[in-house]
Formats: structure tokens, sequence, C-alpha cells
């Protein structure tokens, strides 16, 4: 499965041997493994444990995780109601997938993070943006944590329960490296650090378009820290961020929506990638070798999930997020988003017109109604029509204050953004339910119970379960 994936990144593989690197030690060597040493030693052996690491944090990022932000506020329909209540029991293996699988990719990342210095005889040069790659995926593997698991962490609870902050690798069980909670802050102040630290040795940009949007670079890395800067409400580094992540002439807004996600109805992989997304999981390229391992795991195209109707008729009939981006697959409306009947549409993570979102919301949140904004939220909303046939623009006399300009730009984000996973953490951090029968004691999800019980109760469940 990894090899898949280092394939598609364009990293140089070794063939001839397996790594088994989840929550192990690597130091402990299985017949047909790598020690640590051995594989941090050359390039070749530590761009394949990046590549796992890669690897790690999309299982960890699709799926039911990945859904769960449109179910629970009915952007999306699914046969599970539990997410939708907040009726889950700490010992629901979801509760302790989501987080066991997060960890893992965590765990790999702090290998290549604390250890690579201390064996590795390649490029000094080289050495630091693996080290920089594995912070970015450090970085997002915490932020998923954070806002799925942190009490009050999207409210800006800042001294409430975060979840542990983990920053060396795991070296087996041992009770002596059990953690507590770190706080919420502390938990965004080190998603930050990393980011930040990252971004010096990251590079600009790959020669291969399809590493430029597979891997990390500095441009990837400030799109997530405007995300993280929003969420928290630093609406000046939001938009400093997201200034410097529209500068870059990689990454560009496709002039309409049809052309960000295709119709993969046909099966015909792998898909191509456009200006538009800034980081995705390059799923499409696995097509030679189909295992439910490689695919996203999202099942709009079988009807298990599937887009609600009521929110489908919110747009305007002749919005192409509407009117052009499903398929009619019998009685259900399937997105574009999700059409390859193997599961295997890339798995994109960040875009561009997020990007302008969040500056538009981060300048409202500043600024109150301002010319900025409303032009931001014009070209991702005008996009969104034929040529021809766009409606009226914005203007400032659309808003009489400062919230309803926000409140349109939220609106805007449910619409661009559907079943791509925002929808429940957008309403949460803007102070909405994100849906009637959600108490807000249960907006964070429950600590899973065998992590409370292995610590001995140094883990604390959160409130309300």
């Amino acid at each position: 499965m990894n090899t898949k994936y280092i394939k598609t990144v364009c990293w140089v593989l070794l063939a001839g041997f397996t790594l088994n690197a989840c929550n192990k030690k690597l130091d402990i060597k299985p017949e047909g493994t790598l020690t640590e040493a051995e594989t941090l030693r050359d390039s070749s052996n530590t761009s394949w444990l990046l590549g796992n690491t890669y690897q790690n944090l999309a299982n960890a990022s699709n799926g039911d995780f990945y859904t769960l932000g449109d179910i629970t506020t009915g952007i999306s329909t699914s046969f599970s109601n539990t997410v939708i209540t907040g009726a889950i029991d700490p010992r629901d293996d979801n509760a302790l997938t989501f987080w066991s699988a997060q960890y893992a990719t965590i765990n790999l990342a702090n290998v290549i993070i604390t250890k690579l210095s201390k064996y590795a005889s390649f490029n000094t040069a080289l050495q630091k943006q693996y080290v920089a790659e594995a912070k970015f995926i450090r970085a997002y593997s915490y932020f998923n944590l954070i806002e799925l698991y942190g009490d009050g962490a999207l409210e800006g609870k800042v001294d409430n329960m975060g979840v542990p902050l983990r920053l060396r690798s795991y070296d087996g069980y041992d009770s002596s490296q059990n953690i507590p909670r770190a706080t919420n802050g502390q938990v965004w102040n080190q998603i930050l650090k990393d980011l930040t630290e990252a971004i010096v040795d990251l590079p600009l940009s790959y020669s291969s378009d399809l590493s430029e949007r597979t891997r990390a670079n500095k441009t990837s890395a400030r799109a997530l820290a405007a995300r993280v800067n929003l969420y928290m409400k630093n609406y000046d580094q939001c938009n400093a961020y997201c200034d410097t992540v529209l500068q870059d002439p990689n990454v560009a807004l496709m002039p309409s929506i049809t052309q960000v996600f295709a119709d993969n109805s046909s099966g015909n992989t792998p898909y191509s990638f456009n200006r538009e997304i800034i980081f995705a999981f390059p799923l499409s390229y696995n097509r030679a070798d189909v295992l439910q391992y490689y695919s996203h795991n999202i099942y709009y195209i079988y009807g298990f999930t599937a887009p609600d109707t009521s929110f489908i008729k919110s747009h305007d009939d002749l919005d192409m997020r509407r009117s052009s981006q499903f398929i009619i697959n019998g009685s259900t409306w399937d997105p574009f988003k999700f059409s390859d009947p193997n599961l295997l549409d890339n798995l994109v993570m960040i875009r561009v017109a997020e990007v302008m979102l969040n500056k538009s919301e981060a300048l409202a949140y500043k600024n109150g109604v301002n010319q900025t904004s409303i032009d931001l939220l014009n070209d991702i909303h005008q996009r969104a029509y034929p040529t021809g046939q766009s409606p009226a623009l914005y203007t400032a006399a659309n808003f009489p204050n400062q919230q309803s300009l926000i409140d349109q730009v939220l609106q805007e984000r449910q619409w661009e953004l559907a079943y791509e996973g925002h929808d429940r953490f957008d309403k949460i951090r803007s102070g909405k339910k994100p849906n009637n029968v959600l108490p807000e004691s249960r907006y964070a999800f429950p600590i899973p119970q065998n992590e409370i019980d292995i610590t001995s109760g140094l883990i604390k469940q959160n409130p309300g379960y």
C-alpha cells in the first residue's frame, strides 16, 4: 500500500523489504524489517518512511472521519445517527479508530523529526526537508485531533482539555511514557509552531505538478496555518498567510467550479490535478492495485452516504454546484467530488477557494463590512454560474452590518466546500449549532475509553460522557 503512495509522489523506492512502523519501536527488529538506524541512514529508506507517514495521514483523514463534518449538519445523510445526536459510546470503535489513526501518524512523524539527525548520513538540506514534511504531517494530525476531541477547542476555550501532546516517538508500551491531555491552547500553539518551523525548510515548489499537489511545500503549510489561525480567531495572522498563499503563481482559482471536480464516474484513473488544489491525497494513482485500503472509503457513489435533498435545493437553480455538480444514481444525487466507482477520487484536503473564503471571513471579523471581503465572496459565488447567467454582484449595500456579511461568507463556505468535511467545525467555531439535536456538551467527541483505562485515568474523559 505505502509503496503506491510513494511512487505517486515521485520518491525513490527500495525493493525487497517491508517496513512496520506504526506504534512499535523500529529498533525491535522482526524478520524482514529495518531498524530505525538502518531506515534513517540514507535518503531512500527515509523517503520510504516518510511515504508511510503520508499514507497514514491519508488513511486517518478519509472515510467516516472525512464525512462526519457534513453528516452532522444535514448536508449529507447516512445510516449512522450517533454522530448526529452525540450518542457516541466512548467504547465505540469509531471513537477509538479516529483517535488511534492520528496518533499512529504522529508516531511515524516523530521518528523522523526526533531521530533523523542522529542516524542520517545524507545531504543535510534534504534531511531538513524531510523533517519539515514530517512536521507538516504532525501538525495536520494534531489539527484533526483537536477539532474533534478538544473540549471547547473550537469555541476559544484555550484552557480546557485538548489532547495528549506527544512530541517524541512511542517506544512500545511503558506506563512511564503516559502523558495527560494538554490544554487546547498548548495544542493549537504546537500546531502553529510545527507549521512555522516547517515553512522554513519546505520547498516552494516541486519539479512535478503531481508532487506539487501531494507533498507538503511552503504554500500548503501556509494554507493550513491560515485555517488554524482562523479557527483560533487570529484574524491578522490568518489574513497574512492567505495573502502569501494567493500570491503563489503555482496556485489559482479555476474559472469555473466545473473545472475543479471532474466527473469520475467512468473510473478512468488516474485523475490529474488542477491549479486550485493546494494539497490532496492522490488515491486515483492506485488504480492498478485496488484494495479497500487504497480508496477513500467515502460511499456517495453507492448511496450509503448521500447529499441531503433540502440542502441541494438551497442553491439557486442556475448554481452549477447544484445543476452540474451532481450525477443521478438511481434515486440519489451523488456529488462529482466523489463519483469514482472504485472510490479512488483524489482526496482534496486544501484548495484555493477555501483560502479565499478564509481571508474574506477573517477580514469581515476584523474590519466589518469591507470591499475586499465582498470581492472575494463575489469571486467564489460568480464562478459557480454559467457564463452570462451570473447573478448581480454583492455590494456593501447588501450587508447592513458586520454579522450579515459574516453569515453570507459562512453560507458560501457551506455551498462551496460541501462534502469536504468542513461544515460541522465551521458552525461550532462561529457559534452556531451543528444541528437541532446535538447538545453543546457533546460538540467534542468522547475520548476512547481504552485510552482512559490504559493510563489508569491519567487521560480524562470529556465532560458530558
